[in-house]
C-alpha cells in the first residue's frame, strides 16, 4: 500500500473490547507499517491508547462531555454544534482511506459512515448488531462459532487482504506512571514472596458477576498462609468500599493498592504481578495482554469467547445447565456462588508453582 493511506480504527468501549482488538492493531501495522493509523475511543477508555507505538492518533470520543450537555436548550444547541463540528474536523476532514468498524453496532456504524472513508470494513449480517452492516462496504468475520473475541476482530483484516495472526500487543506505561506505581507499591510489597494481585469488583453494570466478600477474604488468608504470598488488593471507581472489606477482613497480609488515576497506573500494578485473580471483568484483559499469570472466574458468560488470552491462565468455571447466558442481572446467580475456595485457590496454587510463571517485572 501507499505510505500515504489513512486508516481509521472504530472501537469506542470497553476496556476489554479495547483490549481485544490490539493484537489486531499490531496486526494491522505489521502489514501497513508507513500507513497513518488512528483509532476513535471513548473518553472514558482512551487512556489505554496513550502513547501506543503501533498508534499515529488517538481520537476521543467525548461521551461524558456530550451526554452532560443535553440538560436544558442552551446547552443542547451548544452540543449539538460540538457535535458537528467534531465529525467535520475531527473525522471527514482528515481524508481516511479506510475505516475499521470492530465493534458492529449502531453506533459505531454511524461513526464508521461519517468518517467519510470510501473502504468502510466491519463484520456481515451474522456477526453484528443493529443493521451495522448497513453503514460499511467489505464485510469479514469469524470462520467458527464461538470464536474468541480476539480471533474475531483479527478476522477482519482479511477484508484488507491481510491474514490474520495473533502477537501479544502492548498497553504503553508512561515513566511518570511506571515512578508512580513503583514508589506506591514499596508499601505493599516487600518480601520474597510471590506477589498476588485481586481485583475483587467489576462495574455496576455486571455487579452479579463479584464474588462474595466472604470467600475473597478466605482465599486472601490461604494464599498468605500457604503461599506465602503478599496480597494486594486493586480497584475503579465504586470499588474501593469491596477491596477495604476484604484487606480489612483478612487476618494479617492484606494490602490496599494506591488508587489508580488512570488504566495505565492500574496496568502498572498488575504488570508488577506473579499472578492476578479476579471475575470477568476489563482488568482481566488487561492481565491477559501483558501476559501477567491469571485465575479467571467466570458465572453467565462463555470464557471460549470472553475469557482471557493467555497461556498462563486458568479459568474457574461451573459450566452449570442455565450458562451461559446473556442476563444483564440475576437474582441467584448460582454460576458465581456455587464456586469454592478450594477451586480459586488450587488454580492460584498451580499457577504459581508452575515453571511458566515469570519473574515479577519481566
Amino acid at each position: 500500500m501507499q505510505s500515504g493511506e489513512k486508516i481509521l480504527i472504530v472501537r469506542l468501549s470497553a476496556i476489554g473490547d479495547v483490549v481485544h482488538v490490539l493484537p489486531a492493531l499490531r496486526c494491522l501495522r505489521r502489514h501497513r507499517p508507513y500507513a497513518y493509523i488512528a483509532w476513535l475511543v471513548e473518553d472514558r477508555v482512551a487512556d489505554l491508547l496513550d502513547g501506543h507505538p503501533d498508534l499515529d492518533e488517538v481520537i476521543v470520543f467525548p461521551r461524558k462531555r456530550w451526554r452532560e450537555g443535553l440538560f436544558g436548550p442552551l446547552q443542547l444547541l451548544k452540543t449539538v454544534a460540538s457535535v458537528f463540528r467534531f465529525f467535520r474536523n475531527e473525522l471527514r476532514a482528515k481524508g481516511f482511506d479506510v475505516a475499521l468498524d470492530f465493534q458492529g453496532n449502531l453506533k459505531s456504524g454511524v461513526m464508521t459512515y461519517l468518517s467519510g472513508a470510501p473502504v468502510r470494513v466491519g463484520f456481515g449480517k451474522q456477526d453484528c448488531r443493529e443493521y451495522n452492516y448497513l453503514f460499511t462496504n467489505r464485510h469479514a468475520g469469524p470462520q467458527q462459532e464461538r470464536a474468541h473475541r480476539v480471533e474475531k476482530y483479527l478476522s477482519l483484516l482479511t477484508a484488507l487482504d491481510i491474514k490474520p495472526a495473533y502477537e501479544r500487543s502492548t498497553i504503553r506505561i508512561s515513566p511518570e506512571d511506571r515512578d508512580y506505581v513503583r514508589k506506591s507499591m514499596e508499601a505493599c510489597v516487600s518480601g520474597p514472596g510471590p506477589v498476588v494481585v485481586i481485583h475483587p469488583g467489576t462495574s455496576q453494570f455486571g455487579a452479579y458477576k463479584r464474588l462474595p466478600v466472604k470467600l475473597l477474604i478466605e482465599l486472601g488468608d490461604r494464599l498468605v498462609e500457604e503461599l506465602d504470598a503478599q496480597v494486594v488488593l486493586t480497584w475503579g471507581p465504586d470499588e474501593e468500599g469491596m477491596a477495604k472489606e476484604v484487606v480489612s477482613g483478612m487476618k494479617r497480609g492484606g494490602c490496599l493498592a494506591p488508587r489508580s488515576f488512570n488504566m495505565a497506573r492500574l496496568a502498572g500494578i498488575i504488570g508488577q504481578a506473579d499472578l492476578f485473580i479476579s471475575v470477568d471483568t476489563g482488568p482481566m484483559h488487561i492481565a491477559s495482554v501483558l501476559g501477567v499469570p491469571q485465575v479467571a472466574i467466570f458465572g453467565p458468560k462463555d470464557p471460549a469467547i470472553y475469557g482471557p488470552y493467555n497461556e498462563q491462565s486458568r479459568v474457574v468455571w461451573k459450566n452449570i445447565e442455565c450458562s451461559p447466558c446473556v442476563k444483564r442481572t440475576c437474582n441467584d446467580p448460582i454460576c458465581i456462588t456455587e464456586i469454592t475456595v478450594d477451586e480459586v485457590f488450587a488454580a492460584a496454587r498451580e499457577l504459581l508453582r508452575s515453571k511458566k510463571t515469570v519473574a515479577r517485572g519481566s
